[in-house]
């Protein structure tokens, strides 16, 4: 039984001709194929990227792109009435969680190479936290007694949690992308040098992006198209997930173009082994030959990109001997 076969609820429209509810299993089909593509290449990236398998950022965004797939699989067999008992209904809300507050977790993993405040770093992680137990608790209860043989007690209460529910995940995602942002902006008023200034305004972009899918979601909600909806959140999901990994690319730029005095070590993140090899010497570009000429002086770190230069000019007193 699909979300809108249940009497009396709002998730479609009964009355749909058969041409209308084939467009929409058409589109129903192809997002959820988009979201399981982007969701097996995450999971491969997420092993052949990093140079360790571990760290909060690691586990968070391999758990959020894994979830994406029972999530997706969950809603396919009730939109087209493959499974009809309950297994559906508990094995796309246990994804759902993985996938939305892993989402969360991601973004705040990645706000450490941004922040280094303790304070805002605590408050955000404790705000994930808090909303976990407020939003996805009552959630899971309303969604699984609206399924239930007493479906008529829980189904107009989901109906309205549902929406709150993800207005509320969505604001908590754009909070964290707001303080990202906000601390780029910092980061680039200390370092104003137009490789740096491209950099995080390509990161700016991103986070605007994000803050967009958020809110096509809500507008597609709000639209009556649950079913469309809840595809559209998983295809989503997955697309900002990869733009994660764009992300975190540009981060690592950041900080090899910085000084050694780093607070992160972003090894522990990506195997830099690879970044590094993108930069080895190239005699028809001039670009990266006073970078290939210095050996990073410790893991994950490397000098600042002056003192590359510098150091790379031979000294005039070591060919020339000095006169008696």
């Amino acid at each position: 039984m699909s979300l809108a076969d249940i009497p009396g609820s709002n998730f479609s429209l009964a009355d749909r001709s058969v041409r209308d509810r084939f467009a929409e299993h058409t589109i129903i089909a192809c997002l959820i194929g988009i979201s399981w593509y982007n969701a097996l290449e995450l999971i491969v990236l997420c092993f052949s990227t990093f140079k360790r398998y571990g760290g909060c950022y690691f586990w968070c965004l391999l758990i959020a792109s894994f979830s994406i797939i029972p999530f997706s699989l969950g809603y396919l067999l009730i939109i087209f009435d493959i499974y009809t008992s309950m297994f559906p209904f508990v094995m796309e809300l246990f994804a759902w969680v993985g996938m939305v507050t892993g989402q969360s977790l991601v973004l705040w993993s990645r706000l450490h190479l941004v922040c280094h405040s303790r304070t805002v770093l605590r408050a955000t992680l404790a705000m994930i936290i808090v909303d976990a137990f407020i939003l996805h608790t009552p959630g899971f209860v309303l969604e699984i007694g609206s399924h239930s043989n007493k479906s008529y007690l829980f189904i107009h209460g989901f109906n309205i949690f549902e929406r709150i529910q993800l207005i509320g995940f969505s604001i908590q995602e754009i909070i964290l992308s707001i303080i990202y942002s906000w601390e780029s902006v910092r980061l680039l008023n200390l370092r104003p040098r137009g490789d740096y200034r491209g950099t995080l305004v390509q990161l700016l972009i991103v986070n605007v992006a994000m803050i967009l899918m958020d809110a096509a979601i809500i507008g597609v909600q709000y639209s009556g198209f649950f079913n469309i909806h809840v595809t559209l959140k998983a295809m989503v999901y997955s697309v900002k997930l990869k733009l994660e990994y764009a992300i975190l690319g540009k981060l690592v730029h950041i900080t090899e173009m910085g000084s050694s005095s780093a607070a992160t070590d972003l090894s522990d993140f990506v195997d830099l082994s690879l970044h590094q090899a993108r930069t080895q010497p190239d005699t028809e570009n001039p670009e990266y030959g006073p970078r290939a000429r210095t050996r990073v002086s410790s893991k994950g770190s490397s000098t600042d990109p002056l003192r590359r230069s510098s150091s790379a000019a031979p000294s005039p007193n070591s060919t020339t001997p000095e006169n008696p």
